[in-house]
């Protein structure tokens, strides 16, 4: 979900620093590095106010391919160390590990550490990024471009699961061809040649010991280097958590089954939700069917070449696309929502998120497969429980079961010995975080986990998804005590305040698709309207300047003053509203955009906070406004009554600009948004 949501977020929380002189970074205490560690330039867009050199120092790590082969074939690792805005930082950083397997950690946390709750773990200490072996920015990358070219060539199919299993099987194995005539090992991107890259990473960098933080398979990853190279580890963070003993594909249809039903339950629990949606489960199950028996066509836009699709949604692909935003936690208050806007039709909050997961261009699946096949692909569909799953959930997981054993058949990887699923025994101070909604690393992941981690503390938060650290404040408070003093249990008293989210209903949000051009602008798109909108205000404003500047050349030119003018009294007193609203509009606008933004930028896909009716009270009486000025210019150039050349040329151009600026917001929707 770190994407251009993401970016519309940081852009309101950084708003400040544009404002102010940037803050002084203070570096950590300088450390021996050694020469598999080279510094140069970032490779990856960097946030807003983050300046290389200053904020954040890149290279790249030089790890050998297989670890037990030090004189081999090597592999370069991309690295960025954002440095602490405190002013006397700890000397152990907090060293990051990203999920998947197979996300960059790098392109996630870059922007998430400037968001309001990430930015605090920047507070005490550096940050180190990296994106693991075969991922984005490291080198080789293991991203298979097969699988967007098969997204882009069926999306607007509709495909039979026959047909499409049969597709992604042969786009897999058309990446695995071409990687291994690149001279790529695909059996050297596993679990225990990543934990060795984490070890080489803090030797390298000169660090006697690091607190590391894992997030879902990131979890995975931080559990065996706690196992294979604890020696370095000052504290861990497991968030999101998959157990060493557990094989998360084997329980991810119980997994998906549970969280569907703690968001019935939530929704039920809470009366305004549950008087806006009353039986969500058989609601949402309702459009699974009735999208099954004829899908619906879904505008989505790839946000990188912006070329736009007519994309075929059934109900298991909606399904499936629910299950997904039960990960994010900011998505979550929508989802009720979301089941009947569905219902009703509209699919426009899917027209805006769909692509970010559909044209995600940043997942390297060949590190995926690498790494699930090795470790966690011993075993079948007859191993999976599938007693009290739902039917759908079930059907799609026999389905799934089998499809990765065909890929992992096909990837053809060293497995592990059977010892990497032993539980892991460790004394390090291990802070374990949970959600409630999490699908696919439930609350009783993370405790089996912390059963033999002899120092850790366990929370469960009601109001995540899956990975908590930049979810609120409460967890960002409960990781920063922790770093502080890792043999000390934090304070979660704030755990309880929030037991669920506070579910979107029609009550709280205005349904309008209004906010959705604006959204567009943080992307790039239709800039048009922001020049014209601009342009259009400063015309309408420029009376408040040009008048009291004609007043002080007449007073100086000692010129009387000239009759009044028929309809000129009117049209002023019109061009003078008109400029004063669209201000107050303008202004209204950025502002609750902004302040949602904050708060919850997942708002603004769904429409405008009820607060905000008020201002869209407004385009219509402008409206009206740009109509009237042009009846009054029109009047201005008639009969013997007709104003000045410069009074009908100036009220002709105010009443243009008045019938721009409600054209613009025409475009946008801005004026039937309360309809």
């Amino acid at each position: 979900m770190l994407s251009v949501y993401l970016r519309v977020m940081v852009a309101a929380s950084t708003l400040a620093a544009f404002l102010l002189p940037p803050a002084p970074v203070s570096a950590a205490p300088r450390v021996q590095r050694t020469a598999a560690f080279q510094p140069g330039p970032c490779t990856f867009e960097l946030p807003a106010g983050i300046e290389d050199g200053r904020d954040v120092e890149c290279g790249t790590l030089t790890v050998p391919e297989q670890h037990a082969q030090p004189d081999g074939p090597t592999i370069q690792l991309a690295v960025a160390i954002f440095r602490s805005t405190g002013a006397s930082p700890a000397p152990d950083p907090l060293v990051m590990l990203q999920g998947g397997p197979g996300g960059s950690t790098i392109d996630t946390y870059s922007q998430a550490l400037l968001l309001p709750h990430g930015n605090r773990l920047l507070e005490e200490r550096d940050v180190v990024l990296f994106d693991q072996r075969g991922t984005l920015y490291s080198r080789p990358s293991l991203i298979c471009t097969e699988d967007i070219a098969l997204v882009e060539r069926t999306i607007e199919q509709d495909l039979s699961d026959e047909e499409g299993e049969r597709l992604s099987l042969e786009a897999s194995q058309a990446c695995r061809d071409r990687l291994a005539a690149e001279g790529v090992n695909l059996s050297a991107f596993d679990s225990l040649e990543n934990a060795a890259d984490v070890e080489a990473l803090r030797v390298a960098l000169g660090y006697e010991q690091i607190n590391l933080y894992g997030v879902s398979y990131g979890t995975l990853l931080a559990l065996h280097v706690m196992r294979e190279h604890p020696e370095g580890l000052r504290s861990v963070i497991l968030d999101a958590v998959v157990p060493t003993q557990t094989n998360f594909n084997a329980e991810a249809p119980r997994s998906q089954d549970r969280a569907f039903s703690e968001l019935f339950t939530a929704c039920a629990e809470q009366p305004a939700c549950n008087a806006a949606f009353p039986d969500l489960e058989r609601r949402l199950f309702e459009q699974v069917d009735r999208l099954n028996a004829e899908p619906a066509r879904v505008s989505v836009t790839d946000p990188e070449t912006g070329k736009s699709y007519r994309m075929v949604m059934d109900g298991d692909t909606f399904l499936g696309l629910m299950f997904q935003l039960l990960y994010a936690s900011e998505v979550l208050p929508g989802l009720p929502l979301l089941v009947d806007r569905v219902a009703r039709g509209d699919y426009s909050f899917i027209s805006r998120i769909a692509p970010l997961f559909i044209f995600d261009r940043t997942i390297a699946t060949g590190m995926y497969y690498s790494t699930i096949c090795a470790e966690d692909a011993d075993f079948t569909a007859q191993d999976v429980d599938l007693s009290q799953v739902r039917p759908p959930f079930a059907e799609d997981a026999e389905r799934s079961a089998e499809a990765i054993a065909a890929i992992c058949r096909q990837w053809d990887v060293e497995l592990l010995a059977d010892s990497v699923d032993a539980p892991v025994a460790s004394d390090i101070p291990t802070l374990v975080l949970n959600g409630r909604f999490d699908p696919i690393t439930p609350p009783a992941f993370g405790e089996d986990a912390a059963q033999t981690l002899t120092n850790s503390y366990v929370f469960t938060f009601g109001n995540t998804g899956h990975g908590a650290a930049t979810a609120d404040e409460c967890p960002a408070s409960i990781i920063a005590q922790f770093l502080a003093q890792p043999s000390e249990r934090p304070d979660g008293s704030c755990v309880e305040a929030k037991p669920a989210p506070e579910f979107f209903t029609p009550a709280t949000i205005l349904p309008t698709p209004a906010l959705n051009a604006p959204l567009a602008w943080f992307e790039g798109k239709n800039l048009w309207q922001v020049g014209a909108l601009l342009l259009s205000l400063l015309l309408l404003l420029s009376p408040f300047l040009v008048w009291p500047l004609a007043w002080v050349a007449r007073v100086l030119s000692s010129r009387p003053a000239a009759p009044p003018r028929r309809f000129i009294g009117w049209a002023r007193g019109l061009a003078v509203l008109a400029g004063v609203l669209a201000l107050v509009f303008v202004v209204g606008l950025a502002t609750t955009i902004i302040s949602t933004a904050v708060d919850n930028e997942i708002v603004l896909l769904f429409g405008a906070p009820r607060w905000a009716a008020p201002l869209f009270a407004l385009p219509p009486l402008l409206v009206l406004l740009a109509a009237g000025l042009v009846v009054a210019a029109a009047l201005g150039w008639r009969g013997s009554a007709a104003w000045s050349g410069w009074q009908r040329g100036y009220y002709a151009l105010l009443a243009l600009a008045a019938v721009g600026f409600a054209a613009v917001l025409g475009s946008m929707g801005m004026i039937t948004a309360l309809l």
